[in-house]
């Protein structure tokens, strides 16, 4: 096998060939010296010790040298001496490998048996790809390929996916396309007909499991017996319908956070006969990671053929390849049973999703189910730290040089801890009794028929544009422009559905919605286009119509449904009537509160615009140009932070924000709330275009001095030293005072030349 050998992109071009170390036929081992490069750069004009350090620069000759990153046969030297290279385009050589390894299992080459350091050099071998061993089946984190494998791996099974004018989807089991409990009442409602659950537990499936006991290190008794775990499943309606719909056009992948003897009894369920995912399926046993998903552990050098349905969109960093789904949250009160091994989330109504209730029953089922999951929560984390204790003692006590890691030894605590509270505190059974033997569980999820045929959709927009033949197309970009279209041009502020506290950026749904075109702010402005609420009765609602009658309030299932359909929903059968408007008083304060805030922000635009005329002014400054437009937005956007204890009783007993949900819009309870301004509205310094331009002419020097960092077997540099005289006249506070000079002085060199 012949490898190209193509320089490295960090040496300081342009390199000219000074020595060749080796010819054609040469057997060569890695890390052996190839040949030696000649190339320059610019150092500073040493002075006499304690003088003022010269602005004079004088160009030096360096030498380096580059070494085989592969043992092979040299089969071609592309160079010879004098040649000059000015990048890294060239191909200066060609080696004949006996074997790349290219494949592993464990330490151990699958072709030639050899032993393979797992050490072994990390950079670029001159192919384009890194000697580093990739992870890539799914049941076995052992079997590593290199890059290069993978790249041919991932372009054969793209050309077969063509061929077959299919996709791949990546589907994430719990609260996406089933719910999982393991309250002890699911079963005795399913055997019960007079309970009013009855019915909808009727097609509920369920499976036992060993949970082995978590043990103290070097724990020497006898071991517990394993802990049976009866699990009750319930398959979001219409799965069946989805997978026949998907299925032809898709090559199906499971990617789950639960361990894998729960996900093959979960594959049983939904796939019994094994036709939809093979052994296509990667747990948390596998993952490399107990908190987060990435398609690169199964799609480590090309993921544009690929899409994902989750209930999650932190635990993929919001990959453009997501299509999040509303959770299916069937057993209300319990969530998703393997959330522990996820980033935890922030109990919010809008995690909930859509409800089809009566209004005044769904809002008082909300409040007891938030309640039921904040009071399980506190009960599992007493559990944590009641078993943390414990551990940490037995790990004093044996003093083990080998602690366990704590992340590791948490997460697993906190499954364990989160099985045995629902089966002893019973969720389920609680809630019910707020329902006065009515109906808790409710069959009427119909997200998957829409998220079918927004998947058949993004398949047809592929291979459609495929179809065109002017370059490949990528999930990675198509699905985010089919997205951004559905609610561009929509500004949102929600109401009393965010908690208090919450950076309103960051929260999951501004996420979501900024995924289909959407901005959302913490205040209502004369952007606004939406104000999101369950409750028109909040001070934000009232405001908002009585600055602009156009605002719409309307309730978050319409933003759902939006979000679930990809299109935009008519606001008319979503939208809140405000009965009461705010006074004329209270509309004139913010309208002032508002207008200040924008002279503010253009009078800050103006004092960039005009310093921004001057970059030698602005580097050599010392920056106080920052610190008088901060002070004067200071006075009127940090009243929040005065404020805080009202802010916090603004909510509507649940820790949220404007949520007045008796709709009299108490003027005392909300007093504070109509002079916040986030803090994120200011504009930051770091933000302007001149932080930006100074940021960038920081870097010009270092292009100037053409450094050479050498990695690995890289490149070798000889640097011009101090004697040791100079270094013992040079105290370290000179040392820097003359590198800052040496750095002004290049950047004011640069400027005037």
């Amino acid at each position: 096998m012949t490898t190209p050998l193509r320089l490295p992109s960090n040496l300081p071009f342009p390199v000219s060939i000074a020595k060749l170390c080796v010819s054609t036929g040469d057997a060569v081992k890695k890390g052996q010296r190839l040949f030696v490069y000649k190339y320059w750069e610019l150092q500073d004009v040493i002075t006499a010790p304690n003088e003022e350090s010269s602005k004079k620069k004088r160009r030096v000759d360096l030498v380096g040298t580059f070494d085989s990153p592969i043992e092979g046969t040299v089969v071609a030297l592309n160079l010879s001496l004098g040649d000059e290279f000015v990048n890294d385009s060239a191909v200066v050589a060609e080696v004949s490998q006996p074997c790349a390894h290219e494949v592993t299992y464990g330490s151990l080459c699958v072709v030639c048996g050899k032993a393979v350091d797992e050490d072994e050099d990390q950079t670029m071998n001159g192919t384009g790809f890194s000697n580093s061993k990739l992870t890539m089946a799914h049941n076995n984190s052992n079997i590593k390929v290199s890059e290069r494998q993978a790249a041919s791996i991932e372009k054969s099974t793209q050309r077969q996916l063509r061929e077959l004018k299919k996709l791949v989807l990546v589907v994430d089991l719990d609260q996406t396309v089933i719910h999982c409990g393991v309250d002890p009442t699911i079963k005795e409602w399913a055997n019960d007909p007079s309970n009013p659950n009855y019915d909808a537990l009727k097609n509920v499936k369920s499976f036992s499991l060993d949970e082995d006991p978590i043990l103290p290190p070097f724990y020497m008794g006898p071991r517990p017996p394993p802990r049976k775990c009866q699990y009750y499943v319930k398959l979001r309606p219409g799965l069946q319908e989805f997978f026949e719909k998907v299925a032809p056009h898709f090559e199906l992948h499971i990617y789950t956070m639960a361990t894998r003897a729960y996900a093959l009894e979960i594959a049983k369920i939904i796939d019994p006969a094994g036709e939809l995912f093979g052994d296509r399926i990667l747990s948390r046993d596998e993952n490399g990671s107990l908190t987060h998903k990435s398609l690169e552990r199964l799609f480590p050098m090309d993921q544009s053929m690929v899409v994902i349905i989750d209930d999650r969109g932190d635990v993929w960093s919001w990959s453009p390849n997501l299509i999040k789904v509303v959770p299916y949250d069937f057993f209300v009160g319990v969530g998703d049973i393997n959330s522990n091994f996820l980033p935890r989330q922030q109990n919010s109504m809008l995690h909930m999703g859509r409800r089809h209730r009566k209004k005044a029953e769904e809002e008082e089922l909300l409040t007891d189910i938030m309640d039921t999951e904040k009071k399980l929560q506190e009960k599992i984390d007493q559990e944590v730290k009641k078993q943390e204790e414990k551990f940490n003692k037995v790990n004093e006590e044996n003093q083990t040089d080998r602690p366990i890691s704590k992340e590791d030894l948490t997460k697993k605590l906190e499954h364990n801890a989160s099985l045995e509270v629902q089966q002893q505190n019973r969720p389920l059974a609680e809630l019910q009794k707020h329902m006065h033997n009515q109906k808790l569980l409710i069959d009427d999820d119909d997200e998957l028929p829409h998220l079918s045929e927004i998947l058949l959709r993004v398949h047809s927009k592929y291979y459609e544009t495929l179809a065109t033949g002017e370059s490949l197309p990528d999930i990675k970009s198509l699905m985010p422009a089919m997205k951004a279209k559905v609610l561009q041009g929509f500004h949102f502020v929600f109401s009393g559905l965010i908690p208090l506290g919450t950076d309103v950026r960051q929260a999951d749904i501004a996420l979501w919605t900024s995924m289909f075109g959407a901005v959302t702010s913490s205040d209502v402005d004369e952007q606004t286009t939406h104000i999101i609420t369950k409750t028109p009765g909040t001070f934000k609602a009232r405001l908002a119509k009585a600055y602009n009658p156009g605002i719409r309030v309307v309730h978050p299932d319409w933003i759902f449904e939006c979000l679930i359909k990809w299109e935009r929903v008519g606001e008319q059968a979503y939208e809140l009537i405000t009965e009461q408007e705010v006074t004329p008083e209270e509309l004139k304060e913010f309208k002032d509160k508002l207008e200040k805030r924008r002279s503010a922000e253009r009078a800050m635009r103006e004092n960039m615009k005009q310093a921004s005329k001057d970059d030698v002014a602005l580097l050599t400054g010392d920056g106080l140009w920052l610190d008088n437009d901060d002070d004067e937005m200071d006075e009127f956007l940090n009243d929040e932070d005065e404020d805080e204890d009202e802010d916090e009783d603004e909510g509507d007993g649940n820790g949220y924000g404007d949520g007045d949900d008796d709709g009299d819009g108490d003027a005392h309870e909300l007093e504070d709330q109509r002079d916040t301004f986030e803090e994120d509205q200011k504009p930051s310094a770091l933000d302007s275009p001149l932080y930006s331009r100074e940021a960038s002419a920081s870097k010009r020097p270092e292009d100037l001095k053409r450094t050479l960092s050498s990695e690995g077997n890289g490149p070798e540099k000889r640097h011009h030293r101090e004697t040791p005289a100079e270094e013992e006249n040079t105290s370290p506070q000179d040392k820097d005072d003359n590198d800052d000079d040496d750095l002004e002085a290049e950047l004011l060199l640069e400027l005037e030349g």
